[in-house]
């Protein structure tokens, strides 16, 4: 799993670099740079694995909770979108496309991760609730970082604007349906993906 995922990241940043030298723009520079976002995950995911130390039980995973929602956030790079000139469509289509596919693989990945690690504590049914609860944060985030324009690391430089933001959403929640709406339809879509590669048996194998 580690090579493909390798090669598949490894096929996006060509065609960057490619569109990069055909057209002299760097217009799509945050590709690489949500796709290192989107890698995070995966990487605070394995720390987990390895860690033996009580704060790294503690560090790695919540670490990996602020960054998740950048990986699947790359489907939103979607609205990006447009006929430009001097590069065809289907070209930008397939840079942007295979962008988001490969963060939500690298972020899927480290989900798996994650609840290997949690089964080794919870049950079952415990677990497929906690997952529930990840995904729907990690919609949450999507939200906070398409419209609101946050980033993971406001947490600690803007904590408080982060955090007042967030207190409006929750204690007003029909004046903000827009939040909601797009909180659970990405939590719904984020669990369907992984679900359905769990039950491919396509997500076990690394």
């Amino acid at each position: 799993m580690r090579r493909i995922l390798f090669f598949s990241v490894g096929f996006t940043i060509l065609l960057y670099i490619f569109r990069v030298a055909y057209t002299g723009s760097w217009l799509f520079l945050f590709i690489p740079w949500n796709l290192f976002l989107a890698w995070l995950p995966l990487f605070f995911s394995g720390l987990m694995q390895r860690t033996g130390s009580r704060a790294g039980k503690i560090v790695w995973p919540a670490l990996w909770l602020l960054f998740l929602p950048n990986a699947p956030y790359i489907i939103t790079d979607l609205f990006h979108l447009e006929q430009r000139h001097g590069v065809p469509l289907y070209f930008d289509l397939m840079l942007l496309f295979s962008a988001a596919w490969n963060g939500l693989l690298m972020g899927l990945l480290s989900v798996k991760n994650v609840e290997t690690e949690l089964l080794k504590y919870f049950s079952i049914a415990k677990v497929k609730v906690m997952l529930l609860f990840i995904f729907f944060l990690s919609g949450f985030g999507i939200y906070l970082g398409r419209y609101d324009r946050y980033n993971s690391w406001h947490i600690v430089t803007q904590p408080f604007d982060l955090l007042s933001n967030m207190a409006l959403y929750i204690t007003q929640p029909l004046q903000h349906l827009h939040t909601w709406a797009v909180t659970v339809l990405f939590a719904v879509v984020f669990w369907m993906m992984y679900e359905t590669l769990r039950q491919l048996q396509l997500i076990s194998k690394q």
